[in-house]
């Protein structure tokens, strides 16, 4: 096994760093293909009862276990405390885990019946088999298994075994089962039509059943063993009991005596576990393709979704729907006849404690209301599909924070808890869409929230690749600006907001435009307004900083440039901000942070002195004292760096995978104190990050 296979040094982030609360990403979803979710924490979460219920899922190449709170008490106005749970390790519970071991999407992952490990497989057929019960999750197994992707991983109930089905490609099979510990195959497995297979389910009890189901031929195969091989031509057996297409989930239940399989007829199929006949099958229970079941803990009643927006809850034994929510309804908020872009069901299972959860194609996770959960109303977990582009927070002392993403939806936090309370969206759209996407599909490249003169809510400012700006009070995007260029950038300070174009800049103040387009003779590369809307600063890509004052008054251009910084950086700068006093302004580059003294524009600190990042530096923020500024990268890192002591810095490593693309100190937008060293950041893994960072800065310089 290679280095490659071993090396775990970042699948995650380091449990010695102040990480205080992490809001995670939603699952991917594509369109007509199944989201695996497993709720089933194994022993290790479902018999302690200081553990919450879990779900696992992938977001791109990232495996995330998210706990549900099915009490949902998050309600206090006061920053983040050590939680009550404990995670994987025993250690305080940050809300969920986000690993990071795989190089390809990741498309299935499941617990082992222990909870102690985690397999996982990705779209390059390649086979992870990783400690989730250790604090640095090192992996157990790599193994290249299938030359397509795995889609469906099933444990037997030893933990001893697994099976793996997905797509075969050229090669000769689309299933095999192996030793858990060593990937020595223990059987040979029929291959489904054209090599590809899509799901899978390991009997748990002896004797030892394996059934595959696959993508295109509508059959599900049985297997005995081990070794194992097919069962064929016994006249019980009942392969071929699918109408059409995929056969999506196959699940057995707890005690093995029956199994399960849904499909693209819309039909589920109850077959007895051991000697696999057909017990029941009941037709048309969804309007259209059935793409996940779940069976509860009892293993009496079965949990299915559709691509008609519908959860149903069947009785196994009378084989009747007993329960059904329209999640299509619930989270566009009206019945309609079509049933809304993005509420197509992909995912389902029950978490611990029996209460039902389901994911659509936008990524939402509803928590559906159930007798075991005592929930008298469903809840949406909202949030990102996407990496997230920008951050920044709303009024000051409303604990409010707006993020976006690269399919231009935006969401906003409750920046006390981490909870996210919705998504942006657009007000009078034509279809029907809950994906949210406030942009039409495209990255909104920056926010800025500019407070109301009157004491109302402020507007958020949006601009994104679909050249508008657009315009949002509370939720409701309700208004926008065309640009007649790309808005790569935008700034606020009070009421003047610039919006950076790949041509020049445009002024806008009281949702309305102020200028034209102000052509400039180097290519801006970012911008940073004083709090008085007096003073510009732009970078360019001729690595100099320009400054401006600007004035209403002026006919034609508002803007008249009063100094130009030379010769302070040897790369184009990609991040400006000024110090809460506006005394200091730092600018950062490729490699460089530097700090400029407002007054004259002389080096506080210059190049050379702040290196340590590899990769563009793309945000930084001031503490609210004025005395740390931090600074996030591509290069995955976030920094803390102190004027007063030039040689000394925190350095947090893998704070976001792909990269940091947001970063601000809470300060005085909470409520009631207690942010002011709360850092919170946002990445391209989909992530949004609190990190108290008051001992670290205190004890490195010497607070």
């Amino acid at each position: 096994m290679g280095v490659d296979a071993v090396d775990a040094s970042n699948s995650c982030i380091p449990c010695t760093y102040p990480l205080t609360f992490q809001s995670l990403p939603l699952p991917t979803a594509s369109r007509g293909e199944p989201v695996f979710l497993d709720g089933d924490g194994g022993r290790l979460n479902d018999n302690d009862d200081t553990k919450v219920p879990l779900v696992m899922y992938a977001w791109g190449k990232l495996i995330v276990v998210r706990e549900i709170n099915l009490s949902d008490n998050k309600t206090s106005n006061t920053f983040f405390t050590s939680s009550t749970h404990t995670g994987p390790s025993g250690d305080p519970s940050t809300s969920g885990f986000v690993y990071r071991g795989h190089t390809a999407p990741v498309t299935s992952a499941r617990f082992n019946p222990a909870g102690t490990y985690v397999a996982s497989g990705d779209s390059r057929g390649k086979l992870r088999i990783w400690a989730y019960d250790h604090e640095e999750h090192l992996p157990r197994l790599e193994i290249q298994l299938l030359a397509g992707p795995i889609r469906d991983i099933s444990w037997d109930f030893e933990g001893k075994r697994l099976v793996v089905v997905g797509d075969g490609m050229q090669s000769p099979e689309s299933a095999k089962v192996i030793m858990w510990d060593t990937g020595v195959k223990c059987g040979d497995l029929g291959a489904h039509a054209r090599k590809k297979g899509s799901s899978c389910a390991f009997r748990p009890c002896r004797p030892m059943r394996i059934a595959t189901g696959g993508a295109e031929d509508a059959s599900v195969f049985f297997h005995k063993g081990p070794p194992f091989q097919r069962i064929v031509g016994d006249g019980v057996v009942s392969e071929k009991c699918h109408e059409r297409g995929a056969v999506h989930s196959l699940r057995y239940n707890k005690d093995g005596s029956m199994l399960a399989s849904v499909g693209t007829d819309g039909g589920v199929c109850f077959y007895e576990g051991k000697g696999m006949g057909l017990i029941t099958r009941m037709k048309k229970v969804h309007k259209s393709s059935i793409f996940s079941c779940a069976w509860n803990r009892g293993g009496t009643h079965l949990l299915t979704c559709g691509a008609d927006g519908y959860v149903r809850l069947l009785d196994a034994q009378a084989g009747a729907v007993v329960d059904e929510w329209d999640v299509a309804t619930l989270q566009s908020g009206e019945k309609g006849e079509k049933v809304p872009i993005g509420a197509m069901l992909l995912g389902c299972t029950f978490v611990k404690g029996d209460a039902p959860v389901a994911v659509g194609y936008n990524g939402q996770i509803s928590l559906l209301p159930a007798a075991a959960n005592g929930a008298n109303e469903p809840r949406i977990i909202t949030g990102h599909q996407a990496p997230i582009s920008a951050m920044t927070f709303g009024s000051t002392g409303t604990n409010t924070l707006y993020t976006a993403d690269t399919d231009g939806v935006i969401v906003e936090w409750d920046g006390a808890t981490g909870a996210s309370r919705g998504r942006v969206s657009n007000v009078d759209e034509e279809d029907r869409d809950i994906t949210g996407k406030v942009h039409a599909g495209a990255t909104a490249t920056s926010l800025a929230f500019c407070a109301a003169n009157d004491g109302g809510n402020g507007t958020l400012y949006s601009a994104g690749w679909d050249d508008f700006v657009r315009t949002t009070h509370g939720r409701s995007c309700d208004g926008k600006l065309k640009m007649n260029a790309q808005p790569n950038a935008m700034t606020c300070g009070t009421n003047l907001v610039v919006v950076v174009t790949v041509e020049g800049l445009v002024l806008i103040r009281d949702e309305q435009a102020v200028s034209e387009l102000i052509p400039l003779p180097y290519a801006a590369t970012a911008a940073c307004l004083s709090k008085d809307d007096s003073i510009l600063f732009v970078s360019g890509n001729n690595c100099n900083i320009y400054i401006y004052n600007v004035s209403s008054s002026r006919a034609g251009n508002p803007l008249e440039e009063s100094h130009v910084i030379k010769g302070g950086h040897l790369k184009p700068v990609q991040s400006l901000s000024l110090s809460p006093d506006g005394t200091k302004l730092a600018a950062a580059d490729l490699r460089d942070v530097c700090i400029y003294d407002t007054t004259d524009y002389s080096n506080v600190v210059s190049k050379g002195r702040w290196c340590f990042h590899t990769q563009r530096i793309g945000c930084l923020a001031w503490s609210p004292d004025g005395s740390v500024i931090a600074s996030g990268g591509n290069d995955d890192n976030i920094f803390l760096w102190c004027p007063a002591k030039k040689t000394k810095r925190v350095h947090y490593r893998f704070a976001h995978r792909g990269g940091v693309t947001g970063l601000s100190f809470v300060g005085s937008n909470a409520i009631e104190g207690g942010g002011d060293w709360m850092l919170v950041s946002a990445g391209a893994d989909g992530c949004v990050n609190w990190w108290n960072v008051e001992e670290d800065a205190k004890t490195k310089f010497g607070f």
